[in-house]
């Protein structure tokens, strides 16, 4: 009898478990249409928003299942954009709710507990912010209450409204990283030095891994910010990793705040020393940890950057006629690279002073080359002709060449010799006087 009772059993089991939906048909009711445009898109996925139409005054869609059953739902009018989370159990395929826009960003949704609570605590957020950027010089008291208040509010919300599991969770990690970002506004406010703000962080919030640590906080853009700043040893590519590993267990956290810190340590990396050690360790951590290879592609093509080198290949550098110029057709001088844009103030400032050493410098043996980035070519023909620009003016239009040289701001100077290699890399700018000029007329 038992034997035969188990299976049955078994398949009972199975067959009343609910299974995840593949897709899920949302709508939204709401009384104010007017010009309002609605998307939908799953969080945490690359798929792209789903517009949903519009019939009478009901909003409709159909979207692929998020993994974590929490999507974006974005409003637009002509004045305004909302962005309110919504969450849809995996296992159901419809759901439905009634949206109301109320006055200074207050939202309700009548529909779901979830929702409701998840649209409450929109206005919480929305008037927290308001309340915060109010605040008068030196009112650091006010802006620790209004911190203090988010998380006591978010779990008042969720007790009120006896939302779910997942639901209460991203309710108390949303909670946590408005927290993060307003003590991070905080001194900017009240014009008061981090240093001398009579608290800290620590005194207002817990140690990111005590909780952060979900699948759910990878849903917060900002996550892996909070995550990498709190790391003791940051800047050191290993300590950082092994910290993480050591701190956090979810793997969908642990992936991302990786990625941020493989990021950083590509953008951040001396590039003008030992290159190959550099890639090597990343090499080395990425075959460990997991990480995406696309950050050793990244390091490699910065590997322009090391003096040495030549200048990146597939650069596409045009006269302001559309002709295509090699930089190779400058081969045989030194070559002094100014790379700017037409909406670059600091780089107008250097033009003048440029063009008076282009003028002044004695040694016939160094070539000026201007390299604009301007995404539009009339606005770069523009103020060439305002600023009465001479000599080699070009134009990089996709703007590859400050990738493959790391720029990480303009105006940006490099010297290239005569073989077309890099001589120097962040080079000193004419403004700088006198030792511009020595460095250039020494270069033989």
């Amino acid at each position: 009898m038992k034997k035969t009772l188990l299976p049955i059993l078994a398949l009972a089991m199975v067959c009343c478990t609910p299974q995840r939906q593949e897709t899920q048909h949302i709508t939204i009711t709401t009384e104010d249409v007017t010009d309002r445009k609605m998307t939908l898109s799953p969080m945490a996925s690359h798929r792209g928003a789903t517009e949903m139409t519009l019939e009478e005054n009901t909003y409709s869609a159909s979207v692929s299942t998020s993994e974590t059953g929490f999507y974006n739902l974005v409003s637009v009018t002509n004045d305004r954009q909302y962005i309110i989370p919504y969450y849809v159990p995996v296992t159901k395929s419809e759901s439905a709710s009634h949206l109301t826009f109320g006055e200074r960003g207050t939202i309700t949704i009548e529909g779901s507990k979830d929702n409701s609570a998840l649209a409450a605590f929109t206005s919480v957020y929305a008037t927290n912010s308001r309340d915060l950027w109010k605040l008068q010089k030196g009112e650091t008291e006010a802006a620790r209450a209004i911190i203090e208040a988010i998380a006591i509010k978010a779990d008042s919300i969720v007790k009120a409204y006896r939302c779910s599991k997942p639901v209460a969770e991203y309710i108390k990690m949303w909670a946590y990283t408005i927290a993060y970002d307003c003590f991070s506004s905080v001194p900017r406010i009240v014009g008061i030095p981090l240093k001398e703000l009579p608290y800290s962080r620590e005194d207002l919030l817990a140690e990111p891994h005590t909780v952060l640590n979900s699948p759910i906080a990878a849903l917060f853009s900002n996550t892996p910010h909070i995550v990498y700043s709190s790391i003791p040893n940051k800047n050191n590519l290993d300590s950082a990793l092994i910290y993480v590993e050591q701190h956090y267990t979810d793997t969908a956290l642990i992936k991302k705040v990786n990625d941020n810190i493989a990021g950083r340590y590509v953008s951040r990396y001396d590039y003008s020393t030992e290159f190959d050690k550099g890639l090597e360790r990343l090499q080395t951590a990425t075959e460990r940890y997991g990480l995406n290879p696309r950050h050793i592609v990244d390091f490699e093509k910065h590997r322009a950057t090391v003096p040495g080198q030549p200048f990146p290949e597939g650069i596409v550098l045009q006269d302001r006629n559309g002709n295509v110029v090699d930089f190779s057709a400058f081969r045989g001088k030194y070559v002094y690279i100014d790379m700017w844009a037409s909406w670059c103030v600091p780089c107008l400032r250097e033009v003048p002073v440029l063009q008076k050493l282009e003028k002044t410098l004695k040694n016939k043996n160094v070539t000026f080359v201007s390299i604009s980035i301007d995404a539009n070519q009339e606005a770069w023909k523009k103020k060439m002709d305002e600023k009465n620009m001479h000599g080699h003016q070009l134009w990089n239009p996709e703007g590859t060449l400050g990738k493959a040289l790391n720029v990480k701001g303009i105006p940006f100077f490099a010297i290239y010799d005569p073989d077309g290699k890099l001589y120097m890399h962040g080079a000193p700018r004419p403004s700088q006087g006198p030792g511009l000029v020595e460095l250039l007329e020494g270069l033989k």
